[in-house]
């Protein structure tokens, strides 16, 4: 080869390898999106797992088309205590993470208190508007949005439902977590016994080893029956709950269905799993450009009726047909 071709064959690679890194380097990277679940239960792997607190989520986004295997999870775990969130919410936002997943309101609050700017997807207990993370349902306008199964007709709803299962029913005890104060249950729920007739003894337990004591305090105040407030901490300890309210001979109304699977007598509640599955068409839009602010907080329009027919007989309570008509899941 002369001298000449070849300097120009020299040259002709050198610019077709740097054009290829030209091309290369003007490639878009691909980013990995990544979510970070705010828990208030301890982080467990898989969370796949429908057990998990975040199994119905990771269902979710698989049906909407996305590949676990492409995303990346950063969990962070108040290990069940309220007090952990602020601190567990601060370690997502200094990651950062492209979203937050919360499965609780006092974990809502906890992300919302450290960050507005990342999206925060949530379940609400309480009236998302009233407690300052929405400016409206239709159009929260903020950094968070998601599911508020809220409504101040709840505590009657189940009230009413406990007094046709304890027609006799004059006075109930009512177990409530001064931490969560700030979510309006215990009002609503008083209000409520006041329009129906009905005595309230109020039990604020804030730890579960209180649970005892609040068990003999309302035996002595003569209550007829026990209303679980909605609370994480609570509901920690429905198994535990069943079982006292057995052994002081306490019907007990609560706020979830697995009050009644552990051995509680009826329980008045949303679809907690259905909520927590759609909690990933929120993360889906946001990872693909929506604006939290702009989707609207929806709510549930299905509540159930759970009734453990084997606490009824243990506790001698003949409960009504009409109610047992009513209840979506029987335990026998």
């Amino acid at each position: 080869m002369k001298p000449k071709r070849r300097h120009y064959l020299d040259l002709a690679i050198a610019f077709a390898m740097s054009f290829a890194a030209i091309a290369s380097a003007q490639q878009p990277s691909v980013r990995t999106p990544r979510i970070g679940l705010l828990a208030w239960w301890p982080c467990e792997m898989p969370y796949t797992s429908e057990s998990s607190e975040f199994g119905p989520l990771m269902r979710g986004l698989v049906e909407l088309g996305h590949s676990l295997g492409e995303l990346s999870f950063e969990c962070r775990s108040a290990s069940k205590h309220d007090s952990g969130l602020a601190a567990a919410a601060a370690e997502l936002v200094q990651h950062p993470v492209d979203v937050i997943v919360t499965s609780s309101q006092p974990a809502a609050h906890a992300a919302y208190n450290a960050t507005h700017t990342i999206p925060i997807v949530t379940i609400i207990s309480g009236d998302p508007v009233a407690a300052g993370l929405a400016i409206s349902l239709a159009k929260p306008g903020g950094n968070l949005t998601g599911v508020t199964y809220y409504a101040n007709e709840l505590a009657a709803k189940r009230l009413e439902l406990l007094k046709e299962a304890v027609p006799e029913l004059a006075t109930v005890g009512m177990l409530a977590n001064p931490v969560v104060s700030y979510i309006p249950f215990e009002t609503d729920a008083k209000d409520a016994a006041n329009r129906l007739g009905i005595a309230v003894s109020i039990q604020h337990v804030s730890e579960p080893d209180e649970l005892d004591t609040a068990f003999s305090r309302m035996e002595a105040a003569g209550v007829q029956a026990v209303f679980v407030l909605p609370d994480l901490m609570l509901a920690s300890q429905s198994s535990r709950i069943a079982a006292l309210a057995i052994e002081h001979r306490l019907p007990t109304m609560a706020w979830g269905p697995w009050f009644v699977a552990d051995g509680c007598l009826m329980a008045y509640s949303a679809r907690y799993r259905e909520m927590e599955h759609r909690l990933a068409f929120y993360v889906d839009r946001i990872l693909k450009g929506s604006k939290p602010g702009d989707l609207p907080i929806e709510q549930p329009t299905k509540f159930d009726l759970s009734i453990n027919l084997k606490t009824a007989k243990a506790l001698g309570i003949d409960l009504p047909q009409t109610l047992l008509v009513m209840a979506d899941e029987v335990v026998e």
